[in-house]
């Protein structure tokens, strides 16, 4: 095992940037000039290779929070990565959808209550009681009584992309 000195540092991270043709092996970016980072073991203090800057930074804050969890205490951190990994894979998700991660209803676009509105106004104009008009709602959501009038009226409501 050789133990590098600092002058050697320089020479190593650009020689294996270029084997690794200027890409950060774990996010596959380009890593810019002076951008790069010589990745080590601190346990051991082996040299892994040449990381981006952030890719670098960020595996340092996973292990630290792996260390602190209490997890280190029962798998290696490559073992659990590993995991994770494969735990990750949609293909393992059932088919079941989290109540927090409920759908969130669609917001009404503006145009659709004003064409509704304009059809309720001409409709007005021929009767002794007139339809009330709701206000368009702050939370832009189809409201019971708008969703009434859009069929009422037989338009269908039409909704903001997402």
């Amino acid at each position: 095992m050789h133990q590098m000195t600092q002058k050697e540092i320089k020479p190593l991270r650009e020689d294996l940037l270029k084997k690794n043709n200027g890409i950060c092996p774990l996010c596959e970016t380009d890593i810019r000039e002076g951008e790069s980072c010589l990745d080590h073991c601190h346990k051991s203090g082996q040299i892994r290779n040449t990381l981006c800057k952030r890719c670098n930074s960020l595996e340092g804050q996973m292990k630290a929070k792996w260390i602190r969890s209490g997890v280190a205490k029962k798998v290696q951190f490559e073992v659990f990565l590993m995991n994770l990994s494969l735990y990750l894979n949609p293909d393992n998700y059932l088919p079941i959808i989290h109540p927090s991660h409920a759908a969130r209803p669609r917001k009404l676009m503006k145009s659709s209550y004003n064409t509704l509105k304009r059809e309720i106004e001409r409709y007005n104009k021929f009767l002794a009681r007139p339809i009330k008009i709701p206000l368009y709602p702050k939370s832009k959501r189809l409201t019971k009584r708008i969703k009434e009038l859009f069929n009422q009226f037989g338009l269908d409501p039409r909704y903001y992309s997402k």
